[in-house]
């Protein structure tokens, strides 16, 4: 069921996850001067830091999977 699901383009490859928390991060990092309340920063922060983690951890398990 899953390589069907692989085949039908139903799940992203490690590599496409890995540019979408990148772009995430992004978008989220060019936002936060145009926020006005505090809070609203503070939870776009924390957000940047997950995607960014994220995009940390399937790295590792990219590089892991390839045997470097």
């Amino acid at each position: 069921m899953e390589q069907l699901a692989k085949q039908m383009g139903l799940v992203p490859s490690v590599s496409q996850c890995i540019k979408d928390a990148e772009g995430t991060a992004e978008a989220i990092k060019e936002r936060i001067p145009r926020l006005r309340s505090r809070d609203a920063k503070r939870q776009s922060e924390r957000s940047i830091e997950f995607f960014e983690a994220v995009a940390y951890h399937l790295k590792r398990l990219q590089k892991l999977e390839s045997g470097q």
